[in-house]
């Protein structure tokens, strides 16, 4: 019986992933297919690939500098190497000040929270300031994926604090995740 409900669970969660066709966006530019595709899309969006930070990341991470929510931004994007696939994109607003980056924080919570809700929110404190997540759904009322924001202070200049606004997608990461499993 035990079996039973195991693969009735596993082909329950197989379906919703294969039946989701939309995907989070990131600057516009959807979560889904390889990262050559996301970095042509990045780049017609006016960012340019910065190779000096993502030679200091780990494999499977490539850094951009652009501007979110119109400020400067460095972009972090993840994918999985197997597949090819991005399934994660993360914003990083530098700020000069606690009182700046409370203000950019704020300004961009409105604007998640004008686009997402505030029912699809949570609140924590993380890095002892506050943070949101926002749960993204489709139409249909299907989790998609998620939003963070927080904000932290730069380890290596106390003046300056840093506003992560983090992008996942579900299918994606539930993807890579196997894929890391199998790799072990």
């Amino acid at each position: 019986m035990k079996h039973i409900l195991a693969f009735l669970l596993a082909l329950l969660v197989t379906a919703n992933i294969s039946a989701q066709t939309e995907h989070v966006k990131f600057l516009g530019i959807p979560l889904d297919g390889n990262i050559h595709q996301f970095q042509e899309n990045l780049s017609a969006r006016g960012c340019v690939y910065d190779q000096k930070t993502s030679d200091l990341l780990p494999k499977g991470m490539r850094a951009f500098k652009g501007a979110y929510a119109k400020h400067d931004a460095l972009m972090i994007v993840l994918y999985d190497e197997t597949a090819d696939v991005v399934y994660q994109a993360k914003a990083i607003i530098t700020c000069h000040g606690m009182e700046m980056g409370d203000r950019v924080f704020n300004e961009i919570n409105g604007q998640l929270q004008s686009e997402f809700g505030p029912l699809l929110s949570t609140k924590s404190i993380q890095y002892g300031h506050e943070s949101y997540g926002y749960t993204i759904l489709s139409p249909e009322r299907v989790v998609i994926g998620d939003i963070g924001l927080f904000m932290t202070k730069d380890e290596n200049n106390s003046n300056f604090y840093l506003v992560q606004v983090q992008y996942t997608d579900t299918a994606n990461l539930r993807m890579h995740e196997r894929q890391q499993s199998e790799d072990r």
